[in-house]
């Protein structure tokens, strides 16, 4: 019995461990606050650089509390509110001053349906999570949607330009889809091969060095590319399943 318990105290982490995923989802927070104050003074690159930095640190606490094994109730709910905060509230705000805002009504509703639909993907998250397949998230994820408003800041498209209407509406609609997008938790850098990983890892680099902001935009397009892609294919591989047990019958 003292064994056991002994046992128990030895696998139970410590509680330095358990409040910093916490610490990085505050961090995510701050970063998504800055990134307004500085929009407010019209420096929108650096807007969108404070909330690329916010969605690395979202990535991140998720990712330490899953490997260290301190996921909490209260961390979910924490991580959940910086979501609607950081990749919700800030963005919207953000497009809407530097785009949205020559367009009349119509800008605010744009604006607002952004909101809306980030609201509803995040509530939508948390109630279907233990549900779901922690391989892929249901619609796009809120990070991967403010992170495109945030690059679009950094690259300097024109204010006036009809990208940022229209992308709103695409990626409200990608949102609250029910396309599959990978999650990539599940991937264990362990599992994979260390030849694949090391090329992986050069040529990513390579891709990303060559011009940060534009990289990443083209391999955030792809991973939007990718949620249709999955649907499809699971919905053509159904088909054909289908027609070969015609067949044999």
């Amino acid at each position: 019995m003292q064994d056991q318990l002994l046992l128990q105290k030895k696998k139970k982490p410590k509680k330095g461990i358990y409040i910093f995923p916490s610490i990085l989802t505050i961090g995510s927070i701050y970063c998504g606050f800055h990134a307004l104050i500085k929009s407010f003074s019209f420096k929108w690159e650096a807007a969108g650089v404070w909330i690329i930095v916010a969605a690395i640190l979202d990535t991140l606490d998720g990712r330490i509390a899953r490997l260290t094994k301190t996921s909490t109730e209260f961390g979910k709910e924490l991580d959940s509110l910086a979501d609607a905060v950081s990749f919700g509230v800030v963005p919207s705000i953000v497009l809407y001053n530097y785009s949205l805002k020559e367009m009349g009504k119509v800008g605010v509703l744009l604006t607002f349906l952004y909101l809306t639909c980030g609201i509803i993907r995040l509530a939508r998250f948390n109630i279907l999570m233990p549900s779901i397949s922690k391989a892929f998230f249901l619609g796009l994820p809120i990070p991967a949607s403010a992170s495109f408003i945030a690059l679009s800041l950094i690259l300097k498209v024109p204010q006036n330009s009809l990208i940022f209407p229209f992308s709103a509406l695409i990626l409200s609609y990608l949102m609250v889809s029910t396309l599959p997008y990978p999650s990539f938790k599940e991937l264990e850098i362990k599992t994979m091969k260390p030849t694949f990983t090391l090329l992986s890892i050069v040529l990513l680099f390579l891709i990303v060095a060559f011009h940060p902001p534009l990289s990443l935009l083209i391999l955030l397009l792809t991973y939007y590319l990718s949620g249709p892609y999955l649907f499809f294919s699971k919905k053509l591989l159904k088909r054909k399943k289908e027609f070969n047990l015609f067949d044999e019958t």
